[in-house]
């Protein structure tokens, strides 16, 4: 139809409707969550190194620890043990080198221990390549030809960690002991590997001898949980941080040719304005033990208190000493 241009105009088309804004779509469809990346689960080797840290180290007798920094890179330190079986006086010094890889790690470190009869136990840790670590340790005894050496090779990857290490190597001999391990990230929160123990020798029956031993951890932040099997024996161990001040941890080792079973419980208790940590365990054998120990504020003193009783026996022992430094 025709209007006159003077006549009514025809009505304007519908506008088409507005489309939400980008942000709204956004909101209306949330995307997915991204996948939680795999961290590098460690080595075979600290498996269990969170709950052998709550457990005392108890000693008996006297001990005094000195300890000087010469530089920003050399330490030196000065331990005395007096007891009724075996007293002894230990060296120690360390070297850190001045490449740093982390904030709180510099290589290479050298580590020498000498004590009071002439035997020197000498370690060299160094930092290859951003994921390559090498140590190399030996031992040397007055008058003794065939003294124990060690080298270690730990490559960590992105999500697992391979190691290698061999002990007392021999090629003329024939003897040594070689053990291959792998930690694998399999879940954020799951990791699980192998080990494999061989051992050939003139004093091992039958020349040799070869043991597969499986490992998994499950690790969520505030709570641990790992376990090692194998053909001679089960090893279990539980950590727990319960908060800032107290840590838990449950460590049971089964022999499986002797069927003997050890359970230890302990817990590491810190009070940081006092600077005081106590830590105390309990096993299946009745023994109980305890170390206090007590750092003096704006001194370089550190006071240790250790104890351990064991029930069965009624034998009880008991330790102090100072660190200086």
């Amino acid at each position: 139809m025709v209007f006159a241009s003077g006549g009514r105009q025809p009505p304007p088309p519908p506008s088409p409707p507005l489309s939400p804004p980008s942000s709204y779509q956004s909101w209306q469809k949330p995307s997915a969550p991204k996948p939680e990346s795999l961290e590098n689960p460690g080595s075979v080797e600290e498996l269990f190194s969170k709950v052998r840290e709550t457990q005392p180290n108890c000693f008996e007798g006297a001990k005094i620890m000195l300890n000087k920094a010469l530089s920003n890179h050399f330490q030196m330190s000065h331990t005395i043990h007096i007891n009724n079986t075996s007293p002894s006086y230990h060296f120690q010094s360390i070297y850190a080198g001045t490449q740093k890889h982390t904030a709180t790690e510099a290589y290479p470190v050298l580590l020498a221990d000498l004590d009071g009869q002439g035997n020197l136990n000498c370690n060299v840790i160094h930092q290859v390549s951003k994921r390559l670590r090498c140590k190399i340790g030996a031992d040397f005894q007055p008058g003794a030809q065939n003294t124990p050496n060690q080298a270690t090779a730990d490559y960590r990857g992105d999500d697992c960690t391979f190691s290698l290490t061999m002990a007392s190597p021999g090629l003329a001999t024939r003897c040594g002991m070689i053990v291959a391990s792998l930690l694998q990230s399999v879940a954020p929160r799951w990791a699980v590997g192998a080990e494999l123990a061989y051992q050939c020798g003139y004093n091992v029956p039958g020349g040799q001898n070869a043991i597969v031993s499986m490992v998994g951890r499950y690790d969520n932040g505030q709570s641990m949980s790992c376990a090692k099997i194998g053909p001679t024996g089960i090893h279990l161990g539980h950590y727990r941080k319960c908060s800032d001040q107290l840590q838990i941890g449950l460590e049971v080792e089964t022999c499986l040719r002797t069927m003997a079973s050890v359970a230890t419980i302990a817990y590491q208790s810190k009070i940081q304005k006092g600077d005081v940590q106590f830590r105390a365990s309990l096993d299946t054998s009745w023994r109980v033990c305890g170390e206090l120990e007590k750092r003096l504020q704006h001194s370089p003193f550190t006071f240790l208190l250790s104890g351990c009783l064991m029930h069965k026996t009624g034998q009880f022992k008991v330790g102090a000493g100072v660190i200086i430094g």
